[in-house]
C-alpha cells in the first residue's frame, strides 16, 4: 500500500500531507511578505502620476508638505523631478541651499506612494536649527500605521552611504507621532528652537 511505501521510507502519509500543508503556508506567507513590500526609492517618471496625486491629498487636507522638496510650489510634474535630480548635485544646486537627495517611500505591489523624504547631505545654519538632515511625510491615508517608523529607518543606509556618522532630525513640539519616530530610530533628544514663525521645534541626533 501507498502507505506502506511511505513508512518504509521513514515518513507517515500524515506526515507528508503536514509537511505539504506547511510548504504551502510558506508559499503563501512569502507571497503575502512580497505584496506588502516597502521600499524606499528616488522618484521616476513611473511615479509622477503618484506624486501628483501625493500632493492634492496634502492640498485637501491642508497639510504641510515636509521632505518633498519643491513639491509645495511645482506647477509642473515632470519639473519637479528634474529639480529633485538637480539638487543630489552641487553644482545645480542653488547657492543658497544644500545638495538633498529626494525620496519616495513605495509599496510597489500596488504602487502605492506611502511617504516622502528628503535627505540634506549636510548642514547650513538654517538646517542646524530648524530642519536637520531629513524631512519626511506620510500620505494622509496611510497615517498611524508604521509608515514614518519604518521609511526613517530605511533612509539611514542611505545616510551612511553619504559619509555622514550621525543625522539630525527634527519635529514641532506638538508632534508626538514624529516624536516617537525619532525616537524609535535611535534619536537623541539635543534641544529646541523657535523657528521665525514662532514655531517650536525639537533637535535630536542619530547616530548611524
Amino acid at each position: 500500500a501507498a502507505s506502506d511505501v511511505y513508512k518504509r521510507q521513514g515518513v507517515s502519509v500524515s506526515g507528508a500531507m503536514h509537511g505539504a500543508r506547511g510548504a504551502a503556508r510558506r508559499k503563501e506567507s512569502e507571497r503575502m511578505t512580497a505584496m506588502m513590500e516597502e521600499i524606499l526609492i528616488e522618484p521616476t517618471e513611473e511615479w509622477l502620476p503618484e506624486a501628483a496625486a501625493y500632493k492634492r491629498a496634502f492640498e485637501a487636507a491642508g497639510d504641510s508638505m515636509d521632505g518633498t522638496g519643491s513639491l509645495r510650489t511645482a506647477q509642473d510634474m515632470a519639473q519637479w523631478l528634474q529639480t529633485c535630480r538637480d539638487f543630489k548635485r552641487r553644482e545645480t544646486t542653488p547657492p543658497q541651499l544644500v545638495p538633498a537627495t529626494q525620496l519616495i517611500y513605495v509599496r510597489p505591489a500596488d504602487h502605492a506612494l506611502l511617504g516622502m523624504l528628503q535627505v540634506r547631505h549636510e548642514l547650513n545654519d538654517y538646517l542646524r536649527l530648524y530642519a536637520g538632515h531629513i524631512g519626511y511625510s506620510v500620505h494622509p491615508l496611510h497615517r498611524r500605521q508604521g509608515v514614518a517608523t519604518r521609511m526613517l529607518a530605511a533612509a539611514l543606509p542611505y545616510c551612511r552611504q553619504l559619509g555622514l556618522e550621525r543625522v539630525m532630525v527634527t519635529c514641532n513640539v506638538e508632534n508626538e507621532g514624529s516624536r516617537r519616530t525619532i525616537l524609535h530610530n535611535g534619536g537623541v533628544y539635543e534641544g529646541d528652537s523657535v523657528e521665525p514663525d514662532g514655531q517650536r521645534v525639537q533637535r535630536y541626533w542619530i547616530t548611524l
